[in-house]
């Protein structure tokens, strides 16, 4: 101990007095624990961290896929999760939830809440206790509106000011009475609806048949104790095979696959968090590999002292020791600065990050980020410490004695010539990386829909459903809805629609249609409701046949427009017109009598699907996205249109409103944030590239300073000597980006999902990459070459 607290204080007299190399190494390594350390904190909270619920691990969801379906597609129909739940042996508990929309009534007007239904089951699973009264129970699913509703602990405080007598009290939602009977404890949040508000039992019965096909739900459930994920899959594909038996129309190539909650939750982001961490570990490689360079040289400059010691009896272990020590209050300095560094990184991540992360507010730094940052201070001790401490220990007692104080001539370095190849092949890998990022951002944000979008502003709307519970008066709200706000001035035009390709949806069902050759065939399609002036408003144009008419109504023969990809997929050699399509078990049938041009989605990357729209005046539905085309600045008649809609009705609420622009930007934050990212953690190791080159240069020109000295002496011109150098950094430059290339061509392989509009291996990117890194090797060994050219020969022969 004796022994340590004596290199302790040693090493502190000497990093104390050389404070540019300190302050270098310390920064140096601050910059790369830090950032390493703040996306494994990321990852740690999102990724890591189980969920919030008793005995997590067991959580799982179910979900019904079709073929084709992408891997952020899991929802599932009430009666087949009822049929789950009745056969299922491995499944303990299941129920399944989703979000929707209510008006609660308060002493100041309605306001919109944003509910959520659900069945008793969901609870079950999750392990969750009321915080006060009861949760729902299955007497409460009447297969009506239920007279009940379930606060959470937030919507509890804030309208009902936290009354403990709240249990048993009269609540009016969508003009109805209903009683409170329970409230979530504060703990409480749903995965993937994490939003919610209330709860009311599902309003429809979940054994009911003509819901079979009506996959709105996510499904929540809790394995037995014992079961292996596979044991339960497999009883699944067997009570799947079951449902296509039993229900054919409605399940006939649809299947049923079990996830864990926690994949369901996080699966989506995982792959990029990941890649994420990837990107920064090789941040901070870069940044060991600048330190083991310095101290490399730091302790090449030292041989001749590290000579006399061992001539004076010192062991080689006892060097390296001190060497170590050395190292490791650099490290311990880093990580302490990198802990800060990492605790800005993290404030900056979530106030940064895409709404569509999850489970943000878990990011934290806690026990397990700052037993990663120890660990990382040690590791990398051992990686930049221990080589250069174990190279220099070695030193060869008589060449150093000989040479005393003087430079030597040779010196190249050629470890340190290795590490700077390295660092700029690391560079090179995560500049290609941010260059694609950067390339497929721009193809995003080139997202044109065929349409002019500066003059359109959305929102989304309720109607209440006491108010509008039948199709009739429904279809009358929108007709009005829509001629009252299309007479605003500066309004052109106003639609709706309950999804599409602008806004998302993901609604699906199987539809039947008849081939050419006669036979039938069932595939997977989407499908919207929208208004006749819908396609109009955005200026989408019709390609065949006629447009959805307000004549269109309930008591109307059912019409369906469908878009070119569908038209194709299904007729792709007839005319689509006339064609009819069977839907929900055959319960309802349309004609096409039109066809109207892709749209393409505003969700990056996202391919157009076969789609089809009916008039909302025919199957009116009590959610809408309202689209209006201005002939004035959209944000400008804001608060017209509101006036507008409180006079057709003072309970309808425009919520979620903003321009197409603001729209498009709010889709294109996510691929905005991830670039932002690895163009940052690219940019770092650039910096720390330079610096490593340029301390290199410089250490080798110091070296060899004896040698150019001679060289100009006998004649050799300046313009030689700084060639010479140069050759040597490019060199350099050349073999890290030949390398670099190698490792980018792995790193992209991983960055699939986050790149759109741009092939992963882009020439373009990689040459456009390896030229600035060649470009700031060149530029980094230029000073150190220009200091060589100016050696003044007199004064170094003078100096031997």
């Amino acid at each position: 101990m004796r022994n340590l607290l004596s290199d302790l204080r040693h090493a502190l007299r000497g990093l104390r007095a050389q404070p540019a190399f300190t302050l270098t190494a310390v920064l140096t390594l601050a910059l790369g624990i830090g950032l390493t350390t703040t996306i494994f904190g990321v990852v740690n909270g999102i990724v890591l961290r189980p969920l919030d619920f008793p005995d997590a691990g067991r959580l799982i969801t179910v979900c019904e896929l079709y073929p084709g379906a992408t891997s952020d597609w899991c929802s599932i129909s009430p009666p087949n999760v009822e049929d789950i739940a009745a056969r299922s042996r491995s499944i303990e508990a299941i129920g399944i939830g989703r979000s929707w929309p209510f008006h609660l009534a308060t002493t100041e007007g309605a306001v919109s809440i944003n509910g959520g239904l659900a069945t008793p089951g969901l609870f079950q699973a999750l392990g969750v206790h009321a915080e006060l009264g009861r949760l729902i129970q299955p007497s409460d699913l009447l297969g009506r509106e239920s007279s009940v509703v379930l606060l959470t602990h937030e919507l509890w405080q804030t309208l009902f000011g936290g009354a403990r007598d709240i249990i048993g009290r009269i609540a009016v939602i969508d003009g109805s009475p209903v009683t409170v009977v329970g409230v979530l404890p504060a703990s409480f949040e749903l995965p993937v609806y994490d939003g919610v508000r209330l709860w009311r039992p599902l309003h429809i019965n979940p054994r009911d048949e003509t819901h079979r096909d009506w996959r709105g739900f996510v499904a929540y459930g809790r394995l037995r104790r014992g079961v292996a994920v596979g044991t339960a899959q497999a009883e699944l594909a067997g009570i799947a095979e079951q449902l296509r038996r039993e229900h054919f129309a409605a399940s006939a190539v649809w299947g049923l696959q079990l996830r864990s909650l926690q994949d369901l939750v996080v699966g989506n982001v995982r792959p990029v968090l990941l890649v994420f961490l990837g990107a920064v570990s090789l941040v901070l490689l870069v940044a060991c590999a600048n330190v083991a360079n310095l101290l490399l040289a730091r302790a090449t400059a030292r041989r001749g002292e590290i000579a006399l010691r061992s001539a004076l009896g010192a062991s080689r272990w006892r060097i390296v020791r001190e060497l170590l020590v050395e190292s490791l209050v650099l490290a311990t300095v880093g990580a302490a600065l990198g802990l800060v560094i990492a605790s800005w990184g993290t404030s900056a991540f979530k106030a940064l990050a895409p709404s569509g992360i999850p489970r943000v507010d878990q990011v934290r730094i806690d026990a397990g980020v700052l037993a990663f940052a120890l660990m990382l201070a040690v590791l990398t001790t051992i990686v930049f410490g221990l080589v250069p401490a174990i190279r220099v220990a070695r030193v060869d007692l008589a060449q150093a004695l000989r040479e005393g104080g003087r430079g030597s001539s040779g010196g190249k370095g050629s470890l340190g010539r290795l590490l700077v190849v390295g660092q700029l092949a690391l560079a090179l890998t995560l500049t290609v990386g941010a260059g694609l990022l950067m390339r497929s951002f721009a193809s995003l944000s080139a997202w044109n829909p065929g349409f002019e979008r500066q003059h359109l502003l959305t929102f989304t709307l309720f109607a209440p459903s006491e108010k509008y519970g039948d199709r009739a008066r429904l279809a009358a709200l929108w007709d009005r809805l829509e001629t009252e706000v299309g007479s605003l001035p500066g309004v052109a035009r106003v639609g709706m629609a309950s999804g599409g390709p602008l806004f998302g949806g993901t609604e699906r069902s199987e539809v039947r249609f008849t081939t050419r050759g006669g036979t039938e065939a069932t595939v997977p399609a989407k499908w919207f409701d929208v208004s006749p002036s819908f396609f109009a408003t955005l200026g989408v144009p019709l390609l065949r046949g006629r447009n959805l008419s307000p004549s269109d109504r309930a008591e109307s023969p059912r019409v369906t427009l469908v878009n070119e990809s569908l038209a194709q997929r299904f007729w792709p050699d007839e005319n689509p017109l006339g064609k009819r399509i069977s839907l929900f078990d055959g319960r309802l049938e349309v004609e096409v009598v039109g066809v109207v041009r892709d749209v393409p989605q505003v969700t990056p990357g996202a391919p157009v699907e076969p789609e089809m729209y009916w008039s909302n005046r025919q199957e009116p539905r009590g959610f809408s996205f309202v689209v209006a085309r201005t002939t004035v600045p959209p944000a400008s008649i804001v608060g017209v249109v509101r006036e507008r809609l409180h006079l057709v009705d003072h309970d309808l609420e425009a919520n979620n409103v903003m321009t197409m622009p603001e729209l498009v930007a709010r889709r294109l934050k996510t691929p905005r944030f991830d670039m932002m990212l690895i163009v940052a953690f690219g940019a770092a190791a650039l910096v720390l590239a330079a610096i490593g080159i340029y301390g290199l240069f410089a250490y080798m020109i110091s070296r060899r300073t004896r040698e150019l000295g001679i060289r100009l002496a006998l004649g050799a011109a300046e313009r030689q000597i700084l060639g010479a150098v140069l050759r040597d950094g490019l060199m350099l430059a050349t073999a890290g980006v030949m390398t670099g290339t190698v490792a980018s061509l792995v790193l992209v392989r991983s960055m699939r999902g986050m790149v759109f509009g741009v092939s992963t291996f882009d020439p373009l990117t990689l040459i456009a990459s390896a030229a600035l890194l060649v470009a700031i090797a060149v530029g980094a060994c230029l000073v150190p070459a220009r200091r060589a050219a100016k050696v003044d020969p007199v004064v170094t022969l003078a100096a031997e």
